[in-house]
């Protein structure tokens, strides 16, 4: 009886070297490194969520960002490492350097040896930066670090969208109809750009004059592009659609918005003028924010707006470290060799068969 409970034993613990993930196997580091805003449109941030062995004692891991041409380095900081190997760290740039435009690799190290990396695929890094940074032919950044550049697809869509929806906000609290009807004309204004065949003159340019509409086809089309550049980049892949799909709504959200601001500047009434501004106003949150159409209490894939599409194109330049080398230089770790114990445990539980089983037939053969 206590044979086969031994036997039992080295049979689980066999099963369980079988099961474990490969992931803890080999040691791997997981999690990404994902460029955020410290404040909306900036991606300045770089926010760090990873889980890597533990080192030994004396050594730390530390972030560096890399440029294109591997001459710029920045350290985004040393990381705490929890008991578990988790590591949750965020760098904000202190000058507002977007750092889409200035970076292009993740790197972490330990005493010197780059351990982990990733590097954002030179396909489709053009378009990422036309989306994240600065697209040639938009209108210009009017402050901060970028002041004077063309701001990129993305942030454009973000900033027009909030501005359209700032001005129908003013129109539903208008207490006049000719109050109410000029801010209805910035909405078209804003949505449809300087040049859209609805401007109204005398409302003049809210916006910045390129066009929410004029936005949301650009962000769409330099997503695909760069998921096209490189067909193999599984992050590209998994996050074109959030953008694609979010601009897209935009779209469709801000031409009706458009249309309901139209019938707003021809109502006679201050009532119906109300109605119809309140309508834009509503479409415009969607454009904005999205809109939880299957009212599962989510924001899902094909509800985004705006500020989704951005955040989907932050997300197609995270970085996703991989091991780079294994260097005899490299500093110890204080983990488990996990791949080691599953080799013991394999074997031990070989082992028990095989002499329980040897043990059985002699018992048998006595008998």
């Amino acid at each position: 009886m206590y044979l086969s409970k031994v036997i039992k034993v080295g049979l689980s613990l066999s099963l369980l070297a079988l099961l474990m993930p490969v992931s803890l196997a080999n040691a791997e580091v997981r999690g990404e490194a994902v460029i955020r805003d410290s404040s909306p449109g900036l991606s300045d941030e770089l926010s760090i969520s990873l889980t890597m062995p533990i080192l030994g004692s004396g050594h730390t891991y530390e972030g560096w960002l890399v440029s294109d041409d591997g001459h710029t380095s920045l350290s985004v900081g040393e990381f705490d490492q929890g008991a578990d190997g988790s590591v949750s760290h965020t760098y904000i740039s202190p000058d507002g350097t977007n750092l889409a435009s200035a970076y292009s690799e993740f790197q972490v190290k330990s005493s010197g040896n780059v351990l982990y990396s990733d590097q954002i695929s030179e396909g489709g890094l053009s378009h990422i930066r036309n989306l994240l940074y600065s697209h040639s032919g938009n209108p210009a950044y009017t402050s901060g670090a970028h002041e004077g550049v063309a701001k990129g697809t993305s942030v454009g869509l973000r900033d027009q969208a909030d501005a359209a929806l700032l001005h129908a906000t003013n129109g539903v609290g208008s207490t006049t109809l000719s109050d109410l009807q000029t801010h209805a004309g910035h909405v078209i204004n804003i949505i449809e750009g300087d040049q859209g065949a609805n401007f109204v003159a005398d409302a003049g340019s809210a916006g910045d004059g390129h066009g929410l509409l004029n936005y949301a086809t650009a962000a769409s089309a330099e997503a695909n592009a760069a998921a096209a550049g490189d067909s193999s980049d599984t992050t590209f892949a998994q996050y074109e659609s959030a953008v694609s799909a979010s601009a897209d709504n935009v779209a469709v959200w801000a031409t009706s918005a458009r249309d309901a601001a139209v019938s707003a500047r021809s109502a006679t009434t201050l009532d119906v003028a109300s109605a119809f501004i309140t309508n834009a106003q509503t479409l415009l949150s969607r454009s904005v924010s999205g809109y939880d159409t299957d009212r599962n209490g989510s924001i899902g894939a094909g509800e985004g707006g705006a500020s989704q599409a951005h955040a989907g194109a932050q997300s197609m330049a995270s970085f996703e470290p991989t091991v780079v080398v294994e260097s005899p230089e490299a500093p110890e770790t204080g983990d488990i060799n996990y791949g080691l114990f599953a080799i013991i445990a394999l074997v031990a539980g070989a082992v028990l068969v095989t002499s329980g089983g040897l043990l059985i037939n002699r018992n048998r053969s006595g008998s």
